[in-house]
């Protein structure tokens, strides 16, 4: 087989190994804020929690990112599966919100996946295709936000500690999986080849910004949405696990099928425009379509509206990201990318339960709001460059 036909197979298996890793990571992720209000945690320490994974890919997923770049990518992913089958016993086998806590430090101290994975795929595609790339990692992160939520629901009305068990048996198969199955991308790099050369932050930062700003605005819904329906309709740990399920399933709908012509068609600044105007308003409707005893037609809408919008702003940016880097930088670039989404999932849980502590749900959503607005605001001041000429940006 020669490389090209090998590199070519290999997608497939890396998009593969994401969607069984988000599987995962999406089977207990939902249960969090409810799991520690058993131990009786408030909604700061609920947002700590849920941060607590994010806090740990800030500071490992760049060096992750560069690992990858001198030793390849292949052992990177098998050892941060490894690091969340680890972390997902503990997650089982936890009886106070320490244990949690440090289940949760530990798969993101160790887990670089996704990152890596698309760093992975920026090696095996052309600069043109690369949005598109990042769209297909984006569904199976979509898809396995459908899976995950409902065999997470489905597990802990059987037994609490079962989704960590189910969740960490899963991610094993993958691990054994993805070590037999996958090779390493032909564009792995040597220590010597390796770039350490200033990022050109001039280029690479309005896409940044513009996913930041998202990312907190949409990292609410992890710790406000459980509370909020527990409140508002009496919502049980699988009505929520099932919400949760259909942004995901929005959102890979999106990616898989309409990003790619969108940003085609349109350009991907044009695209995160409308993605984050998309998020600005379903989080400001959010209180709205919750004013009724019981989710109506329109709340689900709200959450279609949320779903579609981050699924075309975060794969846009990235790929923008990735078409203005060389191959010698790609993991520390998108390592760097990885590091402030992971910023902004530190900030937007911790900001959501000290806002829905004080103020309560509303104030949380019209915050969200805000911080998409400003999203669209930094891709409404974009140049077009951005979009087009690739190659003069590197």
């Amino acid at each position: 087989m020669s490389q090209t036909v090998q590199a070519r197979s290999a997608i497939p298996i890396v998009v593969a190994t994401v969607f069984v890793d988000v599987v995962g990571f999406a089977m207990v992720l939902p249960l969090l804020p409810s799991y520690a209000a058993r131990f009786g945690s408030s909604p700061f320490m609920i947002g700590v929690l849920v941060a607590s994974y994010s806090a740990m890919q800030f500071v490992f997923a760049p060096l992750w990112g560069r690992v990858s770049d001198r030793i390849g990518r292949r052992p990177v992913l098998l050892l941060g599966l490894g690091g969340s089958v680890v972390s997902y016993l503990l997650f089982a086998m936890s009886n106070g919100f320490t244990l949690l806590l440090i289940s949760r430090l530990f798969d993101g101290g160790s887990g670089a996946t996704i990152n890596v994975a698309q760093a992975y795929l920026a090696d095996e595609t052309s600069p043109e295709r690369r949005t598109r790339a990042m769209g297909i990692v984006g569904a199976a992160f979509g898809l396995g936000f459908i899976v995950g939520p409902i065999l997470g629901g489905i597990t802990s009305s059987i037994d609490l500690a079962l989704p960590g068990y189910a969740a960490a048996a899963l991610t094993a198969a993958n691990m054994v999986f993805a070590w037999i199955k996958l090779p390493e991308s032909h564009h792995a790099l040597t220590p010597q080849r390796t770039s350490h050369a200033p990022l050109p932050w001039r280029v690479i930062g309005p896409p940044v910004a513009v996913l930041f700003a998202a990312t907190i605005a949409f990292s609410v819904m992890y710790v406000v949405f459980p509370l909020f329906g527990e409140l508002r309709f009496g919502a049980t740990r699988s009505t929520v696990s099932y919400w949760f399920a259909f942004v995901g399933l929005v959102t890979a709908i999106v990616q898989g099928g309409l990003l790619g012509r969108l940003v085609a068609r349109l350009g991907e600044t044009r695209v995160a425009r409308i993605g984050t105007a998309m998020l600005a308003a379903g989080f400001f409707l959010v209180p709205l379509a919750g004013a009724t005893s019981r989710p109506t037609v329109l709340f689900y809408g709200v959450l279609a509206l949320l779903g579609a919008g981050f699924g075309m702003t975060g794969p846009s940016m990235i790929g923008m990201v990735s078409r203005f880097t060389d191959a010698a930088r790609q993991g520390r670039v998108l390592g760097v990318t990885q590091s402030a989404s992971s910023m902004a999932r530190i900030v937007g849980p911790i900001v959501a339960g000290l806002m829905m502590q004080s103020r309560g749900a509303e104030a949380a959503f019209r915050t969200s709001a805000v911080l998409a607005a400003t999203g669209m605001i930094i891709a409404i001041a974009m140049r077009p460059a951005h979009d087009k000429g690739a190659d003069g940006a590197r």
